[in-house]
């Protein structure tokens, strides 16, 4: 049997992608703000020459790239609560599961970025009286930036596809809004297919941003 496509559907259901979107577009905002703050400390003290400092954050940073997401979220959303008696709503938890695992990313990109930077620009630092952080700050990281915010667009892409995950702790994303759409009207193929092309629409420019740039300040550099 033939399968009529009825596309109608999405349109007539249209504002419940747009609360998705929305949804979305707030979790992958947390996400990122926890996982830039967290992942620029972790990458100063992997980068450190202070053992204390870099072992924790080479253990905090393997870690999280070596588990699965989604054990990541659930273990936050069920396990925190019994061992402190703290209760996150579904997107703070998927928010704070996202990013931590963001930082881990951000760090080795923060840490890869002070580490391009050519050793001379410490020691002309040293040589005007610069202390470490006012030569990180002044000097290194400015340079720094400009190599990181390729590799930086991409790890914002991914947490776009990534707060899909969210759906299994019933936070209302575009995921899950697609699936209680998708048990009101029997139409899959049509919402998958709205769904699949919602995420490109949004990720696909973010994509070609991060090759440009970095066309740009290659071509520069």
């Amino acid at each position: 049997m033939d399968y009529v496509w009825h596309f109608g559907v999405i349109w007539d259901y249209r504002m419940v992608f747009v609360r998705g979107a929305w949804i979305t577009a707030q979790l992958t905002l947390y996400s990122t703000l926890i996982g830039l703050s967290l992942g620029l400390l972790f990458g100063l003290f992997r980068s450190s020459t202070i053992a204390v400092l870099r072992a924790p954050a080479a253990v905090y940073i393997e870690f999280f790239r070596a588990t699965p997401v989604l054990v990541q979220l659930v273990w936050i959303y069920y396990s925190l609560p019994i061992l402190t008696g703290l209760q996150l709503s579904g997107i703070a938890s998927v928010s704070v599961g996202l990013g931590l695992h963001a930082a881990a990313y951000f760090a080795e990109i923060f840490r890869a970025g002070i580490n391009s930077i050519d050793k001379g620009q410490w020691d002309a630092a040293r040589s005007i009286g610069m202390g470490y952080g006012q030569a990180m700050w002044r000097i290194i990281l400015p340079q720094a930036i400009r190599r990181m915010v390729p590799p930086f667009i991409n790890e914002f892409a991914t947490l776009i596809k990534l707060t899909t995950l969210g759906s299994v702790l019933a936070v209302y994303e575009l995921l899950h809004e697609a699936n209680n759409l998708i048990n009101n009207t029997y139409r899959p193929l049509e919402v998958y297919t709205a769904l699949a092309v919602a995420f490109a629409v949004l990720i696909y420019p973010i994509i070609l941003l991060s090759q440009r740039l970095e066309r740009h300040w290659r071509t520069n550099s």
